[in-house]
């Protein structure tokens, strides 16, 4: 799916906008729409090739553990 396609920008787009924006209002929190929002971004990413989504994930792991190691390192 890229940016510019039908899919996106009438599809895709709107349903994650509507639904994030829902959350936020309805759950009066926004940690419920941030987490839509990461895994609608994850979705987005991974439509074109699946394993790539992993990469990503895996990246996101490492670099959190690395960072809360530096966190506890330095405090």
């Amino acid at each position: 799916m890229l940016f510019n396609s039908s899919v996106f920008l009438f599809v895709f787009l709107p349903v994650v906008a509507l639904v994030t924006f829902l959350l936020a209002r309805v759950t009066r929190s926004i940690a419920p729409a941030q987490a839509f929002l990461s895994a609608a971004s994850l979705f987005f990413y991974g439509w074109w090739n699946p394993p790539f989504a992993l990469l990503l994930v895996g990246s996101i792991l490492i670099n959190y553990t690395l960072g809360s190691l530096l966190r506890a390192a330095s405090g």
